[in-house]
Formats: C-alpha cells, structure tokens, sequence
C-alpha cells in the first residue's frame, strides 16, 4: 500500500514538471515568433496645448509591422531642443500620433482644431444664453435665433424664434479650448465649428436678432429638421389650448360702417301769392275788394 502511494507521487511530479516545461517551451516558442518594436505611448492623460516633457511620456512594446501610422519610436523626437505641444487631448496608453501633436517648437492654436473645409465662428453669449456655462468645448449644440417679425411694437407680440442651425460643434468657450474640462464655465464667447455658408447666416443672424444656444446630448448628435417650427408669441400657451378670441365690441368695432344714404329733403310749400286791396266808390258810398296779383 505503501510502495503504491509512492508511486503515485512520483508519477505526479513527472506530470508536474512536463507540464511546466511545455508551458515555458511554447511561451519561448511564441516570444521568438513574434517580434516587438517600441513606440512612445501617453504616461498619463495630456491636455490640449500641454507640452510634451519626458515625465508624460513612455516606451510601449508593440507588435513589429502593426505600429500605427505617424507614431514615435523615441522620447527624444518628442522632447527635444524644440519640444512639441498637444493639438488634442490624449488618453494614457494613448499611442502618440503625429496628427496630434504640433511641429518641433510649435504652439498650440484653434485651427489646428477645425476639420478640413470648415470654419470657427465666434458668437455672444451670456450665462443665460450660453446653458448657465455648461456648454464646453467638444459639445454639440443648435444656435436659435429670436429677431422681430414686422413693424415693431411696444408689447413685443410680433417676436419669432427659429433653430438656425442644428448639431455644430464647440471649440472653445472664451480663450478655453481643452476638451478634457468638465467644470461650468460662465463665458463671454462660443467658438463653433460650422461650414462657410453658415458662418454667413451666425454673421447676418447676429445683427438683426439675438442669439441663444440649445445644449445636445451625446447620444443624439446628429441634425434633423423633423419638427423645426417657427414659434411666435401666439404660440405661448398651454399645449393644445386654442387662441384666444377677440372680444365681441372690438369686432364690432373693426367692422367697416355702411356708406350713408342721403335722402332728398322735402320740398318746402309755395308761398301764397300776395293780395291787393281796391277801394270801390258808387253813389257816394266806399267799398274795399281783395284783388289777388294774378
């Protein structure tokens, strides 16, 4: 029983041990079959406009013949004499890439920012027309316009308000350009990111009304004009509430009034024709006859 029980144990050490010789045997077989380069990957989050030191930088094995396009082999092309700056931000064990960082000695700008073919407008807004300074760089958002409609009035009641454009993106909020920003930010200014015929309509928009900004959400980036109404100030009552009617005098007194008939007037009765009295005189004796003039 006893010579069985060491049997077993040998047998299982034999096991053990051809078991851990495959393992490293096929893990030396698989470092031999594939070979690694190195390229320079982010340490730690880089915000746009950091400059790139050694300390926020790093050497990062990659497979060889799978390095992505514009990356770095060394620190050094990185930090040099002439250090390069961050044009977006990157994410740690982000692969430095070329498109986003500037040339030797270079400095961050917005329009390193702005996509090909496109332009950065630049608009007012307040803490109330700019979402109470949530809006930030990276965001998506619609520009309204409100401008008057018509001859202007002391009650304001001929104001419309339309979406002017929808889905543009932020680029920077006052001289705030960093995507990676997460705090309120109570601006002056929006830089967006529209195409050449827009930025004609935010430059005529802005001098005929004023402009407001709609915050998107990032699951609903996109643009639809599904719905896009022109909304007046009869339109500022309770969902599905009929306008008021006017009042019954004031119709009536809107009404145009029937032309007057003027009637003849009667003709006044001729007057009687006048009367002469002559004085008769026969044997002495007088006598007076009314004589009419006919």
């Amino acid at each position: 029983m006893r010579n069985i029980a060491i049997g077993l144990l040998i047998v299982a050490l034999v096991l053990g041990a051809a078991a851990v010789w495959g393992v490293r045997s096929l893990a030396a077989g698989a470092e031999k079959g594939v070979q690694a380069d190195a390229l320079v990957v982010a340490a730690r989050p880089i915000a746009f406009g950091e400059t790139l030191t050694p300390d926020l930088l790093k050497l990062q094995p990659w497979p060889k013949g799978a390095r992505p396009e514009g990356s770095f082999p060394t620190v050094a092309e990185l930090t040099g004499p002439t250090p390069r700056v961050a044009l977006r931000p990157i994410a740690a064990n982000e692969p430095i890439l070329a498109s986003r960082v500037s040339v030797p000695g270079g400095r961050a700008t917005l329009s390193a920012l702005i996509e090909a073919g496109m332009r950065a407008v630049t608009i007012r807004v307040d803490d109330v027309f700019g979402v109470a300074g949530f809006v930030l760089p990276g965001d998506f958002v619609d520009v309204i316009l409100t401008r008057p409609e018509g001859e202007a009035t002391v009650a304001n009641d001929n104001m419309r308000t339309d979406v002017l454009l929808q889905s543009v993106r932020v680029l920077a909020v006052d001289q705030l350009a960093s995507e990676n920003k997460d705090e309120p930010v109570v601006a002056k200014a929006a830089t967006i990111e529209v195409t050449p015929e827009q930025a004609q309509k935010l430059a005529l928009a802005a001098q005929v009304g004023t402009l407001s900004l709609a915050l998107r959400g990032k699951v609903d980036p996109t643009a639809s004009r599904a719905g896009m109404i022109a909304v007046r100030v009869d339109d500022l009552r309770l969902d599905g509430a009929p306008a008021a009617a006017a009042p019954a005098r004031a119709a009536s007194v809107s009404a145009p009034r029937p032309p007057a008939v003027r009637r003849p007037r009667p003709a006044a009765p001729a007057a009687a024709p006048e009367a002469h009295t002559i004085e008769i005189v026969r044997a002495g004796q007088s006598s007076q006859v009314r004589v009419g003039r006919d």
